[in-house]
């Protein structure tokens, strides 16, 4: 079934008229932008890129990085939290990586299609659809939605995805809107929304453009009809 794409695009072009139009420049290398995705799970954009830049000043080549010990990576990316975590699932990658390229690098899957891609990345332990979603839409410049806290938060609100869809199911929900969105753009900018407007708690609603597409808004903002006067009811 082909999706209905009248509310995505004009919500697109709202949020796009409130926070500017994006478009992809290019990015980062596929393996680069797998590990700083890994560092971000769970943690602040601020966080990541600290912990990244202190991974790579650490260990300068992916490498220096392969050679260290869990331990030592782990020390490196601290400030990311969950580093021993974190630490021992970079090193797999890198393992793995190796063992079927002989070197550290992704830049092949810039030829795949995106099917192939996901498949790639999903079987590679503690790589989840939004992780996969990242590395294709922030250095492939695939047009696929990475589903975030703020993008499934503001999409369930405003009815974009059907309620009680799950996080892995809404990445393929979005994947229907590849046609007629930019996905890169929809993200960043219902991120933006989330982050500025459409908080988990306490949504400024008042303030938001999107109102007159909301469930949410609609829903909880509805006038009650007012109670008939004791006065005026015949008895």
């Amino acid at each position: 079934m082909k999706a209905n794409l009248k509310q995505p695009i004009k919500i697109d072009r709202l949020l796009a008229n409130k926070y500017g139009k994006k478009v992809f420049k290019g990015g980062t290398d596929p393996l680069t932008e797998l590990v700083r995705t890994i560092l971000s799970q769970n943690t602040n954009d601020t966080n990541r890129d600290r912990a990244f830049e202190s991974m790579k000043t650490a260990f300068p080549t992916w490498e220096n990085l392969a050679a260290a010990s869990v331990t030592k990576i782990a020390a490196s990316i601290k400030i990311a939290g969950l580093a021993t975590i974190r630490a021992a699932r970079i090193m797999k990658l890198l393992k793995v990586i190796y063992k079927t390229q002989k070197k550290y690098d992704l830049g092949f899957l810039a030829d795949w299609p995106d099917n192939d891609i996901k498949q790639y990345l999903m079987q590679l332990d503690g790589i989840g659809p939004k992780t996969t979603a990242c590395v294709m839409a922030f250095s492939l410049g695939r047009n696929v939605m990475p589903v975030d806290t703020h993008v499934y938060r503001v999409s369930q609100r405003l009815g974009i995805i059907p309620p009680k869809t799950s996080v892995a199911a809404a990445h393929e929900y979005f994947a229907g809107f590849s046609e007629g969105l930019s996905l890169y753009q929809f993200h960043l900018n219902l991120i933006a929304h989330g982050r500025q407007i459409c908080h988990a708690r306490k949504p400024a609603c008042a303030e938001c453009v999107l109102r007159g597409e909301c469930n949410y808004y609609e829903k909880n903002n509805r006038r009650q009809p007012q109670a008939k006067s004791r006065a005026t009811i015949k008895l």
